[in-house]
């Protein structure tokens, strides 16, 4: 489990659960390995994505906040994998009762698994988001049946908010659209940007143009991954992804990206 300590903030990556690994091709249509080689090799070994679903832990003075909750216990969109979100934040000293906020980068089925588990939480998303996803033709049907079964009755019970650009002291939002219309990416501390499905491999920091599958626009997700990647190299933030591997899951942008050593 890695973490990092940002403004008094221990920021912990979690893994609710890692699918098997996926043919590059089909979790990236449109990417053309054989143009960029090392990239591929680096990143793509034999041809594969290998991706985890993780959120994120903050510990901190204001008490234990999640950025995004995982794909929940049952998942049947991968039949037989099953999330463990209350065993990593046990290992991270936390539970789900702890967690006092909850902050969505975008409400895709691998985001918002854990929320109807969160007995004392509020839970914040960017109002463009959930005015897509609440919606009438809103997005491929799993998706949109996890936000009916696990977000719509937080907004009946009043603890769905509309997210401000600072959510909480010392964190606050940078709009991230593209993936998702009401996609968001989250600074922690002025110091780490948790870039949620800005990018689902390394690779497309070095290559913005390689589109995942599930990127709903896809000419403004690559404008997205440009303009977030020029923020954090300009700014000297680390950076994290819920979909990049455990032992990449925190770095730093320079030409491509380059992970923290263990």
């Amino acid at each position: 489990m890695r973490s990092v300590e940002v403004a008094g903030i221990r920021v912990v990556a979690l893994t609710d659960c890692a699918p098997a690994p996926a043919a590059c091709g089909y979790s990236f249509p449109e990417a053309d390995l054989a143009a960029h080689p090392e990239v591929a090799a680096r990143w793509f070994s034999g041809g594969e994505f290998r991706t985890r679903f993780g959120p994120f832990l903050l510990r901190g003075g204001n008490g234990d906040v999640l950025v995004d909750c995982g794909m929940g216990p049952e998942v049947g969109y991968f039949p037989g994998l099953l999330g463990d979100l209350p065993g990593e934040l046990a290992r991270a000293g936390s539970s789900l009762d702890r967690v006092t906020e909850v902050v969505f980068t975008h409400l895709h089925v691998d985001h918002v698994g854990w929320a109807p588990y969160l007995p004392n939480a509020l839970f914040h998303v960017a109002a463009a988001e959930w005015a897509h996803w609440a919606g009438p033709g809103a997005g491929l049907a799993h998706h949109v049946e996890a936000v009916g079964r696990c977000i719509a009755p937080l907004a009946t019970a009043g603890r769905l908010v509309m997210a401000e650009r600072e959510v909480l002291p010392g964190v606050r939002l940078i709009a991230a659209p593209g993936h998702t219309p009401g996609h968001q990416a989250v600074l922690v501390g002025e110091g780490l940007l948790i870039a949620g499905d800005t990018w689902h491999n390394p690779a497309q920091i070095a290559v913005p143009q390689w589109c995942h599958r599930a990127d709903m626009d896809k000419a403004a997700a690559v404008v997205t991954r440009g303009r977030i990647a020029a923020l954090a190299r300009e700014n000297g933030w680390l950076v994290a992804a819920g979909h990049f591997t455990a032992e990449n899951v925190f770095g730093r942008i320079g030409a491509g990206f380059e992970p923290l050593s263990a």
